[in-house]
């Protein structure tokens, strides 16, 4: 493997310049200084003629033949990696190198190790809304479940939706409830399509949560509920769309609220 590109650690745009190891260089785009160690976080050695990656057991380059060197950590002087002293500074490169690799080694430990927490947090995060989403079967639960998975916001959406064909039907209006208050557009077809569940609470909370869209087309279909066979849901469609406020929605109000024996006088 050979090294060709890399990005600035400090502004992370492409360094298509050349370089060699421990020979300090000016990133173009931000101008900090950069300097690319022969050792790597796997412990193998950049050969500084090539650039190409060899193990830290050889001697000789892979790829080029060149007598492979290591830069000194204190000055960066390229040096032999079988030379005892730095053949600038002086200081004692092989107890300098051992150092270095340990610190290396202790830094990929640690990397790992976060590596592994941040994906067991990650997971107990799931597992919690889970665990959150799984309350919502029962109403008494609902007080403390919503309000859990309000705070996991869009993330929790997904899961919502599939809960709106539910077999629970306090799961589905629990649902329904939470997908108004997170506002997003994705939920809006399924909430749409939830307007023809059996249940009344279903419904009345389906309205309630298409109302707080604010139209993004929604106005039709809410004012079809002004008809439905509950009086408390007919109640929650006039109440949204008078909230709505908007000419396209009161018109609909005014007309899906008229008896159907009414007719205009001329």
């Amino acid at each position: 493997m050979k090294i060709d590109l890399l990005n600035c650690p400090a502004c992370g745009s492409p360094v298509d310049v050349k370089f060699n190891p421990n020979q300090p260089f000016r990133c173009p785009a931000c101008g900090s200084a950069i300097v690319l160690t022969n050792w790597t976080k796997s412990g193998k050695i950049i050969c500084s003629s090539c650039n190409t990656l060899n193990s830290e057991f050889n001697k000789y380059c892979d790829a080029c033949d060149a007598l492979l060197q290591a830069g000194c950590p204190m000055c960066y002087t390229q040096n032999s990696l079988t030379d005892l002293h730095c053949k600038n500074c002086g200081i004692d490169l092989q107890k300098a190198w051992r150092r270095q690799q340990s610190w290396l080694a202790q830094r990929e430990k640690h990397a790992s190790e976060r590596k592994q927490a941040l994906e067991k947090a990650e997971q107990e995060h799931k597992d919690y809304l889970n665990r959150l989403l799984l309350k919502l079967n029962e109403p008494e639960n609902h007080p403390e479940a919503i309000a859990g998975i309000r705070i996991f916001g869009k993330e929790a959406v997904e899961s919502l939706i599939q809960l709106l064909t539910s077999e629970d039907p306090d799961a589905r209006y629990g649902a329904a409830q939470i997908l108004g208050d997170i506002g997003d557009e994705r939920a809006i077809p399924c909430l749409l399509s939830a307007l023809g569940d059996k249940e009344i609470p279903v419904r009345f909370w389906v309205v309630d949560a298409l109302g707080k869209f604010g139209d993004k087309g929604t106005i039709n279909a809410i004012a079809a509920m002004l008809q439905d066979d509950s009086e408390v849901v007919r109640n929650m469609a006039k109440n949204v769309l008078i909230q709505m406020g908007s000419p396209e929605a009161l018109k609909k109000l005014q007309k899906e609220s008229r008896p159907k024996w009414w007719f205009p006088f001329s």
